[in-house]
């Protein structure tokens, strides 16, 4: 995640916050896949 704010905040200025946020939020969404048994792979598609 420090990574993508920092590519965030070097090609935009701004928006690390919202970058954090959302990546948060797509690791929360995948983890109820995760405990259905869905492999990563499915998940990313």
């Amino acid at each position: 995640m420090i990574k993508l704010s920092r590519t965030q905040y070097e090609e935009v200025g701004d928006g690390t916050t919202s970058v954090i946020v959302l990546a948060g939020e797509m690791l929360h969404v995948g983890e109820a896949f995760i405990d259905k048994k869905y492999h990563p792979t499915v998940i990313i598609c």
